[in-house]
């Protein structure tokens, strides 16, 4: 046998009849400003609706938190409003719902509406009572 190698094929050359290929490529650096007044985040639609079902269920918890701070003092029901909120705004961050929403309305209006607020801040930032 013979260890010979075949010679390449015939081929036409590439350059023959062929155009030469363009290509245009554009890039768009800049992007669009956004405008300095953009609210979305404050989500009121969302918050309205949950605020007006909230109007409804929050004396509930006004009256809950009532007894608590006749029952066991002003203290436990700081710290009772304090836990409730503190929940209902985790599990608002963590869900994402419309309930959840309401829940964090409903703690906040129901603190709101039972405890002093006023005394209570006064107390807070010179230790005396109001």
């Amino acid at each position: 046998m013979t260890d010979k190698i075949p010679d390449p094929p015939n081929y036409p050359p590439y350059s023959a009849g062929c155009a030469p290929t363009e290509v245009h490529v554009h890039l768009t650096t800049e992007q669009p400003e956004e405008s300095r007044w953009d609210f979305r985040w404050l989500q009121l639609g969302r918050n309205t609706k949950c605020l007006l079902v909230s109007v409804i269920t929050a004396p509930w918890w006004a009256g809950a938190l009532r007894d608590v701070r006749t029952e066991q003092g002003q203290p436990g029901a700081w710290f009772m409003a304090g836990a409730a909120l503190c929940a209902a705004l985790w599990f608002d961050h963590i869900r994402q719902r419309f309930v959840t929403r309401v829940f964090v309305w409903t703690a906040a209006l129901g603190a709101v509406g039972a405890l002093p607020l006023l005394s209570a801040f006064v107390r807070m930032m010179t230790g005396s009572p109001a």
